[in-house]
């Protein structure tokens, strides 16, 4: 059997969490290594466990959800952190991702939903409550969208890296160098004016250039 994707649960309150605990240690492929009632205190546990993935409450005691993903990027960037919200906000999702959330999922969605979500997270994809990424891609208000300026082939790369391809898997898939894709990754940034690959995904499903639709890994 391949190594399950280890978990850390990061909830303040005691029955969410160990609800979230036992629906998630029924998958065998899934392993919940830590808990944490605090913000701070799931950004130290994150050193010591080192997880593939954190379940990150966005109203946790502490540091906020925010706050506690953006000092967990730098600490320990290998892992992957998904807010868990109740708050259907686009400014929350966008604030979420800036800080280097890969997924924001609602409390609201069916268990089946975070579960998938864990996986496809733990395997590079980027994952959003479906809802809000249809609201995300009809949030379309600028006159000239910066995605515009983009390529075919520059948008071709942006879409394979919103299904968590590696660079490696763009060379491939495309038929092109690794040092291309590289060059067409810093055209994107520069030409979005983003940083970051998941600012580039969130910038284009904002405008409605790619989607992000729930992931199952086989």
């Amino acid at each position: 059997m391949a190594t399950p994707v280890t978990v850390l649960i990061a909830e303040d309150h005691a029955l969410v969490r160990e609800g979230t605990r036992e629906l998630l240690e029924r998958e065998p492929d899934i392993s919940v290594v830590a808990e944490a009632e605090r913000g701070d205190v799931a950004v130290e546990l994150c050193s010591r466990h080192r997880p593939d993935v954190v379940l990150m409450d966005m109203r946790i005691p502490g540091l906020n959800g925010i706050e506690a993903t953006r000092a967990i990027q730098e600490a320990t960037p290998s892992v992957r952190v998904v807010i868990v919200s109740a708050y259907e906000d686009e400014d929350y999702v966008r604030e979420a991702l800036a800080a280097g959330a890969a997924g924001y999922i609602l409390k609201t969605a069916p268990s089946r939903e975070l579960v998938e979500g864990v996986r496809a997270v733990a395997a590079g994809s980027i994952v959003l409550s479906p809802s809000l990424s249809r609201r995300l891609a009809q949030l379309r208000t600028e006159p000239r969208r910066a995605t515009d300026r983009l390529s075919p082939r520059e948008l071709a790369v942006l879409r394979l890296i919103a299904q968590g391809r590696a660079n490696k898997e763009i060379a491939h898939e495309l038929q092109i160098s690794l040092r291309t894709v590289e060059g067409h990754l810093h055209n994107i940034f520069e030409k979005l004016r983003v940083g970051s690959r998941t600012e580039a995904v969130v910038h284009a499903v904002h405008h409605g250039v790619v989607s992000i639709e729930p992931q199952t890994r086989p």
